[in-house]
């Protein structure tokens, strides 16, 4: 029996964004937007406080800065119950943090300080703890620099041996990308990647043959978002499928696929089968995608079903 239902492992990273932007004004003057929102956001930073919202136990693993944004982080994160003590702190560099500019079709250009997300590491002695949850899932390879590559397979590693369910998804990811994930992959359970940043390290573009390309790497659960186009899965068992998207006037799609991966992590503690997951997670993206930031109108378990169950699925 573990203490936690999902220990939340790597990238965190505070947003600041503002939405709608439709230029930056030129000289020192200014535009009026509708909203600026400061959030806990990033591949396992947003995925936490998802999972928070939905009701599991959540721990955080991290690192952050010994400043302002770092207590920030940290005051936000236990607001909304998240356990913190793994979250260390550091005064070598600041707390990484993002400005995001909200277009008003949702995309959202953004400006990055890497700050603490490249000192990052899990140590020894913190493992017993950090592995201490039914899932243990990572996010950030590619913009942790310290953690990413031996250390992280050295992580995965040691979950599965504790008999932990793992999910990974990453962050920014190119062709050279790969070289930090393959290893990983035979101890994944669910890699929960965009289709775009899949392809990129794949080298192919056609759902199916990127779901077969990680498959035969090692990875058990292949969860393809595919954005508007919903949702493509390879499971271990059984046949690969397609999911729609719900149709929703999308705010911001900052974070939709962190909270995907929330979903899914719900999904897997809850003991639901994966297709049911991947509804329900598609439905948690949903909410995230009418607000702003990245729990936008994300409220609860229940109400998320209710959203599940009311909300129109796009056509395939």
């Amino acid at each position: 029996m573990t203490t936690f239902d999902v220990s939340s492992v790597g990238f965190y990273v505070l947003d600041i964004l503002a939405r709608p932007v439709t230029r930056i004004p030129e000289g020192g003057r200014a535009d009026y937007v509708e909203e600026i929102r400061m959030t806990v956001a990033g591949t396992a930073g947003a995925t936490a406080v998802d999972c928070a919202i939905l009701g599991l136990r959540t721990r955080a693993v991290t690192t952050v800065g010994a400043d302002e944004m770092g207590d920030f982080l940290r005051a936000k994160m236990e607001r909304f119950g998240i356990e913190c003590s793994l979250v260390r702190r550091t005064d070598v560099a600041q707390t990484s943090a993002t400005i995001l500019p909200v277009r008003p079709n949702g995309e959202r250009p953004a400006l990055y300080v890497p700050g603490t997300a490249a000192l990052f590491d899990v140590n020894d002695e913190d493992y017993e703890a950090a592995l201490d949850a039914k899932v243990v899932h990572v996010g950030g390879t590619g913009l942790l620099k310290s953690f990413d590559g031996a250390p992280t397979v050295k992580f995965l590693k040691a979950a599965k041996e504790k008999g932990r369910l793992t999910t990974f998804d990453l962050i920014q990811a190119t062709p050279e990308t790969f070289s930090l994930v393959e290893p990983c992959l035979p101890y994944v359970d669910y890699f929960v990647p965009s289709i775009e940043e899949a392809s990129a390290m794949a080298g192919v573009y056609d759902p199916v043959d990127v779901a077969k390309f990680y498959k035969t790497r090692g990875v058990k659960n292949t969860v393809l978002t595919l954005g508007a186009a919903g949702v493509y899965v390879s499971p271990e068992h059984g046949k690969d499928f397609q999911l729609p998207a719900f149709e929703v006037q999308v705010s911001d799609t900052t974070g939709c696929g962190d909270s995907f991966t929330a979903g899914i992590i719900t999904g897997i503690v809850k003991g639901w089968d994966l297709r049911q997951s991947v509804r329900f997670a598609s439905a948690v993206a949903a909410k995230v995608a009418m607000g702003l930031g990245s729990d936008g109108k994300l409220v609860s378990f229940d109400d998320t079903i209710s959203a599940m169950n009311a909300l129109r699925e796009k056509r395939l």
